[in-house]
């Protein structure tokens, strides 16, 4: 699999690119009610997600680096796999919307819709058919199960 930009890359990418919108143009910034409480409760969930992943896959020691998903040697899908396939991007996108909140920029929502895209198309539909490859039909019945992102 031939990644365009690592995932890390991508989630700090995208906040730079709010961050710089928030300074460069700040007439575009909206007043969300408790932006700062919301913001902190997203960024503990994101943590709480990101963690949990990255702790299942060592529990059932296979790869989490998202460049080899070929050296993955089992399908995992208890824990938080059971409600995301891909809770680690999950994680950093819920890290973005709690970015965007606290930023309260418009040009934070674009952003996150393009992380969205980016990381589906370049990301996870390759890991998917790679995973389906190595996994074939115990990992299609999981992709049945279980939703792409939630």
């Amino acid at each position: 699999m031939v990644l365009k930009v690592i995932p890390v890359v991508q989630v700090l990418i995208a906040m730079l690119l709010m961050i710089t919108f928030n300074k460069i143009s700040p007439e575009l910034t909206l007043s969300w009610p408790a932006h700062l409480p919301v913001a902190l409760a997203l960024l503990f969930i994101a943590i709480v997600a990101g963690i949990s992943a990255i702790v299942s896959f060592r529990n059932h020691k296979t790869t989490v680096n998202p460049t080899t998903p070929e050296s993955s040697s089992t399908v995992v899908s208890s824990g938080i796999y059971s409600f995301s396939r891909n809770p680690m991007y999950l994680a950093m996108l819920i890290s973005l919307i709690s970015l965007a909140y606290y930023l309260q920029h418009l040009a934070s929502l674009p952003i996150i819709l393009i992380f969205i895209g980016y990381m589906t198309r370049f990301q996870i539909i390759p890991e998917e058919r790679m995973l389906t490859k190595i996994f074939g039909q115990q990992y299609r019945d999981y992709q049945v199960k279980v939703r792409r992102w939630l």
